[in-house]
């Protein structure tokens, strides 16, 4: 897929870059005498050949909580965005981040320095349950201090503007700034190949997802456990198609005349009647084939 590059400029003007930073204390370290007993124990000539991590803290919902709202977070921040580059950068459609991802994202922060407080603030606590949990494996000096462990959590949300292929400052000769421009051009090409394979990387997922649940169930003989269709399904078809609408960042007409397909066979559809009619079940699956035979899925 190549680009237009007089496209750029509308994508670039459209379009933000956008970078989430999440640090936590893991709660593991790595032990290196169980690595030298269990290459010794298995023959094994080198220390390298086993990698060996204990758990310092052992069921802490305090610190659990912290790491399951940080994966939260990231999902919640892919499910609208699209990866650019190989620094991690996403692209963020202008009309979404105002929308929906600045509030989203600020609330995601705030609770989660609310977590990380809950922790600190508990922190003596948790580590005399950690000596009784962990017995003679504990050892005090493998964790921070109280006066630290809030040093060991942040949570950093960074949006800049996305750079535009002849916005050059610098002071180097016409063909320098030449070969400038086209490894910027080359490496926007990259990026936007990358975003737009991931738009349509999620669509064909989820086109192959209903194939598959839809087909099993009509070729169920009756026999075993039935196979069940998701009412997730047709939720999150919808919800895909309609973030699709800002991520085709190239207004691609294939795909968004996928998405027209997916989004209008998913909207005429309702999980009660999919799962009790065959007709309905064979009208999904045939519009779902209709798509991946057209874009030779």
């Amino acid at each position: 897929m190549t680009i237009d590059i007089s496209k750029l400029p509308s994508i670039a003007s459209s379009n933000l870059l956008c970078t989430l930073s999440v640090s936590v204390w893991e709660g593991r370290r790595k032990d290196k005498n169980i690595e030298e007993e269990v290459a010794a124990a298995k023959g094994a000539r080198s220390r390298r050949a086993t990698s060996v991590y204990k758990q310092l803290f052992v069921d802490s919902p305090a610190l659990e909580n912290i790491k399951t709202l940080r994966n939260e977070a990231r999902l919640y921040l892919n499910r609208y965005t699209q990866p650019w580059n190989d620094n991690g950068e996403r692209t963020l459609p202008v009309s979404t981040y105002y929308e929906e991802i600045e509030q989203g994202m600020a609330s995601y922060g705030r609770r989660f320095n609310q977590l990380v407080d809950v922790l600190a603030d508990n922190w003596n606590t948790e580590i005399s349950k950690q000596a009784f949990e962990r017995g003679s494996m504990f050892d005090r000096s493998e964790y921070p201090d109280v006066s630290e462990i809030r040093s060991k959590f942040s949570f950093d949300f960074n949006v800049r503007p996305m750079p535009l292929a002849g916005d050059f400052r610098l002071d180097v000769g016409n063909e320098a700034l030449q070969k400038l421009q086209s490894l910027y051009e080359a490496e926007m090409q990259r990026c936007v190949q990358r975003a737009m394979g991931d738009a349509w990387d999620r669509l064909r997922q989820h086109v192959e997802w209903i194939r598959e649940r839809c087909a099993a169930v009509l070729e169920h003989d009756g026999e075993g456990k039935k196979p069940k269709l998701y009412e997730s399904m047709i939720d999150n078809g919808v919800e895909l198609c309609e973030i699709l609408r800002t991520l085709n960042i190239t207004n691609d007409p294939a795909l968004e005349e996928a998405r027209t397909q997916l989004h209008k066979a998913l909207l005429s559809t309702d999980i009660d009647s999919l799962r009790e009619s065959k007709e309905v079940q064979e009208k999904l699956k045939n519009a779902a084939d209709s798509i991946a035979d057209k874009f030779d899925w």
